[in-house]
């Protein structure tokens, strides 16, 4: 199943160069006949026709620029994060990885939602939402 949904992943990318094939790319669209398989899996159909509509390309700029943290300001904030468990954007052990690397207050898991639960399970997300906003700062 793993090979398959990294096909899944590499099919429904579609690179965007906006300064010529020469160049680097400059973003990352996705491939609309594909969407369902890949980023909304769990999601209604009638969600994924609007969402589709609504997508527009990714830009590399802002994901490449590198990032300079602080304890005193990033570290200042309580970060949590929302395991989604049939995700084929970030699958399992990227999210795994993730968290890892970079490890969170606390995790919380939406079973059988996709990589959009605010359209797969919106009343989990919510209820996960309201959860994290109780909690009180670190």
């Amino acid at each position: 199943m793993q090979a398959c949904l990294s096909d899944i992943n590499q099919r429904a990318q579609k690179f965007v160069y906006a300064n010529g094939k020469n160049h680097q790319p400059t973003a990352i669209d996705f491939d609309k006949s594909l969407l369902e398989d890949f980023l909304f899996n769990r999601t209604p159909s009638k969600d994924i026709a609007l969402a589709s509509v609504s997508m527009r390309p990714v830009p590399f700029g802002p994901v490449t620029e590198k990032l300079s943290l602080s304890a005193a300001k990033y570290g200042s904030i309580s970060r949590f994060y929302v395991k989604t468990d049939d995700d084929f954007a970030l699958p399992r052990p990227l999210q795994e990885s993730m968290i890892q690397s970079s490890p969170p207050q606390q995790v919380f898991e939406i079973r059988g939602s996709d990589h959009s639960p605010f359209l797969s399970k919106p009343q989990t997300l919510h209820r996960i939402l309201t959860e994290i906003s109780n909690i009180p700062h670190k």
